[in-house]
């Protein structure tokens, strides 16, 4: 029967207690290695994370910030589109239209303004397009589409062309109901908010909005040619080839001055893209130079790392021959 003296436990249990430590140490010292920072950031920070803390608390700030840039820049960018399809139908007619009316052929006119009320359509469903929950032309009412739809329009303004006695009378009702404050358009036809849309924070002290609205006088001028082009077409308003050129050649003008009026417009949006794109390469560098100060904080000297991962592995094996040699030991071996 092998007898098992109280010092041969106690070295036992040293021999597990040194086993136990260095496999810690060799798992530690790899997953620092593999990962380029430390495991044991209280002993790296000698017990203070102050410094930390607030790298780790800018980072999560320009994040946000980041996000919210992400999303302002969406909803500029899908609102130029949008305001370039509505450049593009209303150059497909504008210019048109007016060379039409120059020429003075009534069958060249109808057929360039045979199209007005599909254009007129997409250029609407373009002022009501939604992106990320929120309507582009709403202003602050982003919940809501900003305009009727172009046959709604049409409805609403179907009385005032049969009410209108020549040209000229339906011209001036119709530059009324779109363009005054308080006007038809305002309270049948436009459904948003006064003011602009809530803005996005883009930077510390920086927020960008939107600032269009399907309210904008070019807009409004722009369908009202529309509208007019399309009442014309339809066979709606004074009678008379006289009536009828001088409301299409009107209506021309207006969509190429609405036209016009976009662009400048469509400045203004770049200059508020401008803005959030500036504003987001110096969140991406500010970002860049905090995850500099926190690895500069919390990473390991790989050579350091891997010097003392070596001399564990010596270690454990040294740890593993000297246990093997004590299971081997007997009173012949001890005698040699």
């Amino acid at each position: 029967m092998p007898i098992t003296s109280v010092a041969d436990q106690a070295r036992s249990y040293h021999l597990r207690q040194q086993h136990a430590q260095v496999k810690s140490d060799l798992t530690r010292l790899t997953q620092e290695l593999a990962s380029g920072q430390t495991s044991d950031m209280t002993r790296t920070l000698g017990g203070d994370y102050s410094a930390l803390a607030g790298i780790e608390r800018s980072l999560r700030l320009t994040e946000a910030y980041r996000s919210a840039g992400a999303e302002a820049a969406l909803v500029t960018s899908s609102a130029q589109s949008a305001l370039a399809t509505v450049q593009a139908e209303l150059d497909q007619i504008g210019p048109s239209l007016l060379a039409a009316t120059g020429v003075g052929v009534s069958h060249e006119m109808e057929i360039v303004a045979h199209s007005a009320g599909d254009r007129l359509n997409t250029a609407i469903a373009m002022l009501n397009q939604e992106v990320a929950g929120r309507a582009l032309f709403s202003g602050t009412a982003t919940d809501t589409a900003p305009l009727i739809t172009g046959d709604a329009l049409l409805t609403q303004l179907a009385p005032l062309a049969a009410g209108a006695t020549d040209a000229a009378d339906l011209i001036a009702t119709l530059d009324s109901w779109f363009m005054d404050p308080g006007g038809g358009f305002e309270t049948l036809a436009y459904q948003g908010g006064n003011g602009p849309a809530a803005g996005f924070s883009i930077a510390e002290g920086e927020t960008v909005s939107n600032p269009l609205t399907a309210l904008d006088p070019p807009l409004r001028t722009a369908l009202m040619g529309m509208a007019l082009t399309t009442l014309v077409s339809d066979g709606q308003g004074p009678p008379g080839d006289a009536n009828t050129r001088e409301m299409l050649e009107y209506a021309a003008l207006q969509m190429i001055e609405g036209n016009e009026g976009i662009t400048d417009m469509r400045a203004d949006l770049g200059d508020v893209e401008a803005r959030i794109e500036a504003a987001q390469v110096r969140g991406d560098t500010a970002r860049g130079l905090l995850e500099l100060e926190r690895n500069a904080l919390t990473s390991i000297d790989p050579y350091s790392v891997a010097t003392q991962l070596q001399e564990a592995e010596t270690r454990l094996e040294s740890l593993y021959l000297l246990t093997t040699r004590l299971t081997r030991l007997s009173l012949t071996e001890f005698m040699r």
